[in-house]
């Protein structure tokens, strides 16, 4: 079954591409309560190609190595595959790993940069590109039936931006979503087929921008890139690395990052598809084991359908919200520093009055701490208080839906059973 993740989760994932893992071992990453791991699945295949420079780990959701040596029978079986595209060695382990830092500026960073910058030069195709785009393909013809999920971090970035924009149609219907984290825009790369091919990709790619890392050139107001932009409300790191790796990104609660309007609306309608296609996939797992669905198991998709819904509308206002609140406690600190101001003017320019008189003359003006001060603030606070309210009452909705189905798991152990199989 296809699993949803939130954005601290895909963050997680695409780290493990710096991780120097071996062929048969188990990806996982932390759970949400901090106190079990989450299997992302097995190495099946590690890529480590010397003369392009290319790294990539390709993962199965098997229990065991599914290698693209293995028999097609076993091949099949496999449904979801994730690959990791490993971004640039730092410059500074030129001593340690000299052919992996030559390999990725020298012979990719640098010139696929020059391009982007200048436009100059004819379009330049790196030989990491070609060597990326050739191990998504293999990877899709090597496990027919599978479902691919792409995560890619700085130069594994454009590399993937450039390797999704090579396939096919038939290849990209296997997509399932592509996370893509501060890499430069890799669109003025592409030929017009690949440029087509972006497009159609663009509702499964997510390409997450924190527009403080250098790193991340090419972007701007009417320049198209490949995928669906999230660009980041980051905070500054003082500290270009730690910018670059994640450093700058913040999250709400649920774990998404903070994004503008158009990012919220994407990472809203990707999460809820996944759920959905997930549950879709449980259902069809139901109905191989029994038939028709038992009482149970319609209670559980339901009620699991509604909770999806719920979460992606949330997540589709969330911005709104935000900023709504921020202007509603600008407006109340505002009515706080302009009767602050106001006084101090009154006192300035009525120097031989008392502080009674100012403040009648003041009010024979139409200027009272009620009008600028006390009533704006309350209308304000009522303001935030009702949207507070609706935030609550959304949050008491998904949290009464979690604590329904967690309590019908806990009550039909056959259940909870079949899901923790699926």
């Amino acid at each position: 079954m296809s699993r949803s993740y939130n954005d601290i989760d895909r963050i997680n994932i695409a780290k493990q591409e710096y991780k120097n893992w071996s062929e048969g071992e188990e990806i996982t990453i932390d759970s949400e309560d901090g106190k079990s791991r989450k299997s992302i699945g097995i190495v099946s295949q590690v890529i480590d190609n010397k003369i392009t420079g290319e790294q990539a780990y390709i993962i199965t959701n098997t229990k065991k190595t599914v290698s693209p040596n293995a028999s097609l029978t076993k091949r099949e079986k496999v449904t979801e595959v994730t690959v990791l595209y490993r971004g640039s060695t730092g410059i500074d382990q030129w001593k340690k790993e000299p052919l992996d830092v030559w390999k990725d500026w020298l012979e990719n960073d640098i010139p696929s940069a020059t391009q982007i910058f200048t436009h100059t030069g004819g379009r330049v195709v790196t030989p990491q590109l070609k060597s990326a785009a050739k191990t998504l393909k293999n990877s899709l013809n090597n496990y027919p039936n599978a479902k691919h999920y792409v995560y890619a971090h700085s130069l594994g970035s454009m590399t993937a931006q450039y390797a999704l924009s090579d396939i096919n149609e038939k290849e990209a219907s296997r997509i399932g979503g592509a996370y893509l984290y501060e890499g430069p825009n890799a669109y003025s790369l592409l030929t017009p087929e690949q440029k087509k091919m972006a497009e159609a990709l663009r509702g499964k790619i997510y390409n997450y921008v924190d527009f403080k890392d250098p790193v991340t050139i090419g972007y701007g107001a009417y320049k198209e890139n490949v995928g669906q932009l999230i660009a980041i409300d980051s905070k500054d790191m003082n500290d270009i690395g730690k910018q670059h790796m994640w450093g700058g990104y913040q999250y709400d609660k649920e774990g998404n990052v903070l994004t503008d309007a158009k990012g919220y609306a994407a990472l809203a309608k990707n999460n809820t598809r996944e759920k959905l296609d997930g549950l879709e996939d449980l259902k069809k797992i139901f109905a191989k084991s029994g038939g028709n669905l038992s009482d149970s198991e319609k209670i559980f998709l339901d009620a699991a359908e509604a909770l999806a819904l719920t979460q992606g509308v949330k997540m589709t206002i969330q911005y709104d919200m935000n900023e709504l609140q921020k202007t509603y406690k600008k407006a109340i600190d505002n009515a706080d520093d302009l009767w602050r101001d106001t006084l101090k003017d009154a006192r300035t320019i009525g120097t031989s009055l008392s502080e009674s008189e100012r403040l009648d003359a003041l009010a024979s003006g139409g200027a009272t701490e009620a009008s600028i001060r006390t009533k704006p603030k309350a209308k304000y606070q009522k303001k935030l208080t009702k949207l507070t309210a609706i935030q609550k009452e959304y949050d008491e909705l998904i949290n009464n839906i979690k604590h329904a189905i967690a309590e019908q798991l806990q009550n039909d152990q056959e259940l909870a059973q079949q899901i923790g199989s699926a």
